[in-house]
């Protein structure tokens, strides 16, 4: 097995909007988000709403919140939190612009559970598929362009991770040249 790594290791994050934390009050443990208005996540695969997990030492938390707002689209929650509709649950790397600008605010950050960032997974027998190869270079560009910009990528890429075909295509005329 083949193990590519796309990310640095990264938090997720419980996220509000100053005004909405000024309104409702800034939580201070796991279970105060119970209390609070959550965007919720449901998972596309198994249909099942999405408890958020903290942890700090080695103590974790699941926890089950719920609210108005149901969405399977993590982008989506950001910017509903950013409306002050919640709170939203997310990857510190899609959240930093907003950070920065202070347009959102990082509670329970003593809670937030770190990981070791998104991998790509394949048999060592695939290493020899052309259009493997395209897509893990593919993959590692837009994922390190992300990580050296801070900014969101082109339009035209953000689709669900797929390559746009006219890239592929530059990309095979260019190796075919040299």
């Amino acid at each position: 097995m083949v193990q590519v790594r796309l990310t640095d290791a990264f938090r997720f994050l419980v996220v509000g909007a100053p005004p909405y934390l000024e309104g409702h009050g800034t939580p201070e443990r796991p279970e105060d988000l119970l209390r609070h208005e959550c965007i919720t996540f449901r998972s596309q695969t198994t249909g099942a709403l999405y408890a958020w997990e903290l942890e700090r030492g080695r103590r974790n938390w699941r926890i089950p919140v719920r609210g108005g707002v149901v969405s399977s689209d993590a982008r989506l929650s950001v910017s509903l939190a950013e409306q002050r509709v919640g709170l939203a649950y997310a990857f510190e790397p899609m959240v930093r612009e907003q950070l920065g600008s202070g347009r959102l605010k990082v509670v329970l950050d003593r809670f937030a559970p770190t990981v070791p960032g998104f991998f790509l997974y394949f048999p060592s027998a695939a290493r020899r598929s052309a259009p493997l190869r395209l897509f893990v270079e593919a993959a590692k560009e837009l994922t390190s362009a992300r990580r050296s910009s801070r900014c969101r990528p082109r339009r035209e890429t953000r689709h669900r991770g797929v390559v746009p075909s006219s890239t592929v295509h530059r990309r095979r005329a260019r190796r075919a040249s040299e």
